[in-house]
């Protein structure tokens, strides 16, 4: 970069130590105040001028990640400590709920104006159980499963959202748009449209490739349950009875390994990881309940 030498030549910096300053200052310096080296010829070089739209994008794109890694975060410590082990939450393979990243920016872009904490929320609880609504809706279309059921929970519409649901949303909604987004906006405004453009192409790339791996992985996962029905019954029973000779041992253990190879390890993980997983088909449901009972009973042998 023969600016940086010129530069060094001019004001006697050690050549290795201005490379470092010029990397600091192009990913993390955003301001135009009298501590940017470079800002000025950067600005002169790169033509920098106001945020356009792929910046703004790319900012919405930053807040929807850092989001949905909160609401992972909240999910899988909730189901964790529910069943007293580790529970991945997230229906993608990474860590992050798309669906809080989606409901938080909604939030934002919709209500982001409003002051009053009592219309923040009721406008906020409105918001997201609309789109948690909707998010179930589609993806039970998408999959033919329902993946979270709030029937046995009082003042629910449809089993896709509940009472008390609204009131944990509503109250996330108020304290984000008042407290926490503008910390997490001066978080992102740290970085430099440089750093902006790399973090969010990583982090697309990364989002988009989990996406198409668990859609891919997710294909065929209701005929591989009903598949295994007739392998998982007779597992139940041997479980249930007393195994006293090695050679029923071994069957076991093989009728175990078999169910296991019939899935994925990321159908296995959603199978633990949403216990109020329901499909069409009362045989596939039948076939899951028994699956989740071998599963517990092997866990409960282990123990021992």
């Amino acid at each position: 970069m023969p600016h940086i030498k010129a530069f060094s030549e001019k004001n006697k910096i050690k050549p290795n130590l201005l490379h470092f300053l010029f990397f600091y200052d192009t990913m993390f310096l955003n301001k135009e105040d009298g501590f940017s080296l470079f800002e000025r010829e950067r600005k002169i070089k790169t033509g920098e001028k106001k945020m356009g739209a792929l910046e703004k994008a790319e900012t919405l794109f930053l807040w929807f990640m850092i989001y949905s890694v909160v609401g992972w975060i909240y999910e899988s410590i909730l189901c964790s400590v529910a069943q007293k082990k580790f529970i991945n939450r997230g229906f993608l393979n990474g860590p992050y709920c798309p669906i809080y990243g989606s409901g938080a920016v909604l939030v934002i872009l919709v209500l982001g104006k409003l002051t009053n904490p009592f219309l923040l929320f009721f406008a906020g609880a409105l918001l997201t159980c609309s789109l948690e609504y909707l998010t179930s809706f589609v993806m039970e279309k998408l999959f033919h499963a329902r993946w979270w059921d709030y029937s046995k929970r009082k003042f629910n519409i449809n089993g896709r959202v509940c009472l008390i649901g609204a009131v944990v949303f509503g109250a996330f909604s108020t304290v984000l748009v008042l407290w926490i987004h503008p910390l997490v906006t001066k978080l992102t405004d740290m970085l430099s449209p440089l750093a902006r453009h790399i973090v969010s192409a990583v982090l697309f790339c990364g989002i988009v490739t989990d996406l198409v791996f668990t859609v891919k992985g997710m294909t065929g996962f209701r005929e591989k349950i009903e598949e295994v029905s007739e392998l998982v019954e007779q597992q139940k029973k041997a479980l249930e009875e007393k195994i006293h000779d090695s050679e029923a041992a071994a069957k076991l253990r093989g009728r175990r390994t078999e169910i296991k190879k019939k899935f994925t390890l990321q159908q296995r993980r959603l199978i633990s990881a949403f216990p109020s997983l329901k499909f069409k088909k009362p045989q596939s449901n039948e076939t899951l309940r028994s699956l989740r009972d071998v599963m517990k009973k092997i866990k409960e042998k282990k123990e021992r």
